[in-house]
């Protein structure tokens, strides 16, 4: 009679067990398990937020520099020829140098053309003054060819030359010759490019600009100075 009721009472003990594991413990095990899952959601979800805000704070931070590096590309390349601005920038160059005679001939410049991607779209300048072409994104700059021709002695052309490189706006030689007098003083003629990104109505529109620039030739003769560098 004791063995019957004690097997009775652990087979009741096992059926509450099992009533208990299948009706209480199931369900919230696997909420258990589906809670644990979503914390290691979030988990990675805040690991990601946190790379990313790290990301856009490296790109903040980077910005001043980025726009630095742009400003001295538009420098480097700007919206319109600029050419008398190029021309006073290189002569106060030779001046510095102590070059005895300039001559700067920029031609008119021209948007390239056939050039794959170009397109030209009218545009009012700020104050009027006409429609420009502009190029459009992807487009290489229009060019504006150069011809320059200095004399002075040998440091102060090499002076010159250094200086013309180290100029904020872009300047390409293509070719350099250079002849000199019984007096050993040189003449150097150069064929250089710069650019623009923008050509004002009214100037060429074929692939070569052919012209002088307003006004012809700027020729600056400049006297001999004791220098180099300042």
């Amino acid at each position: 009679m004791n063995r019957r009721a004690l097997l009775i009472g652990t087979a009741a003990a096992v059926a509450v067990i099992v009533l208990w594991y299948f009706v209480f413990w199931s369900p919230r095990s696997k909420a258990l398990d589906q809670a644990r899952g979503r914390r290691q959601a979030a988990q990675q979800q805040e690991t990601q937020l946190r790379a990313e805000i790290t990301r856009l704070r490296g790109a903040q931070n980077q910005e001043p520099a980025k726009r630095a590096r742009l400003e001295a590309l538009r420098t480097a390349i700007p919206d319109d020829p600029k050419l008398a601005q190029f021309i006073l920038d290189t002569n106060d160059a030779a001046n510095r140098a102590g070059i005895d005679f300039i001559s700067v001939a920029p031609q008119l410049p021209a948007a390239p053309a056939g050039a794959a991607g170009a397109a030209t779209t009218p545009a009012t300048p700020a104050g009027g003054g006409g429609a420009t072409t502009t190029n459009a994104a992807g487009a290489r700059p229009a060019e504006i060819k150069l011809s320059l021709q200095i004399k002075g002695g040998y440091f102060q052309v090499l002076d010159f030359l250094n200086r013309l490189d180290d100029l904020s706006r872009l300047v390409v030689n293509d070719s350099l010759t250079v002849t000199a007098d019984q007096s050993a003083r040189l003449t150097v003629g150069l064929t250089s490019r710069m650019f623009t990104r923008t050509v004002p109505a009214g100037y060429a529109t074929s692939g070569s600009a052919s012209g002088a620039s307003p006004g012809g030739t700027t020729a600056t003769t400049t006297a001999p100075t004791t220098g180099g560098r300042p």
